[in-house]
């Protein structure tokens, strides 16, 4: 085994002596064409165009995206704002609504109580229709049975001329 490693060693490590030059660019050079190396190249020329692209792309989309983001940025601080100033307004509005909320019961109050006092006068007014027909119904049936006694009065009292009625009650 050692032979083996020591003759390894010895096929591995470079050699001594100083070789020629067109022998080192045998070795280190490989054979190519022309056509190979062009290739290569183009593809390499591609592969950086298309890098460059993609990253012009990205910075389109970029710029393209930002400028929406800053004109719906611009917008929304708008509307916030105009949101704040409305709630602001409506809190005021809140406030003093909630300050007069006792005029406004009063108020109320007052219109119930006026439709109430309307329904109560009705009410009375149509108690006292109904009194007043029955009262005239009873005075005149008390009528028609007072001349009717009158009548057979005057035929019986004519002997006496006394014509007056007697007061009613």
């Amino acid at each position: 085994m050692a032979k083996e490693s020591a003759a390894a060693a010895t096929e591995k490590a470079p050699p001594s002596s100083p070789q020629s030059p067109t022998q080192q660019q045998q070795h280190t050079r490989h054979k190519s064409s022309g056509t190979i190396n062009m290739l290569i190249e183009t593809r390499r020329q591609a592969s950086d165009q298309y890098m460059r692209a993609q990253r012009a792309e990205k910075a389109y989309r970029a710029r393209k995206n930002a400028t929406l983001a800053r004109t719906t940025l611009r917008e929304t601080k708008t509307h916030f704002r105009q949101a704040l100033t409305h709630l602001s307004v409506g809190f005021k509005g809140l406030w003093a609504v909630t300050k007069a909320t006792p005029y406004l019961l009063a108020e109320k109050r007052d219109v119930w109580r006026r439709k109430k006092d309307a329904r109560n006068r009705a009410k009375v007014e149509e108690q006292r229709r109904r009194i007043e027909e029955r009262l005239a119904r009873e005075y005149t049936d008390a009528d028609a049975g007072a001349d009717a006694d009158a009548e057979g009065e005057d035929k019986e009292g004519s002997s006496t001329g006394s014509s007056e009625k007697a007061p009613r009650n």
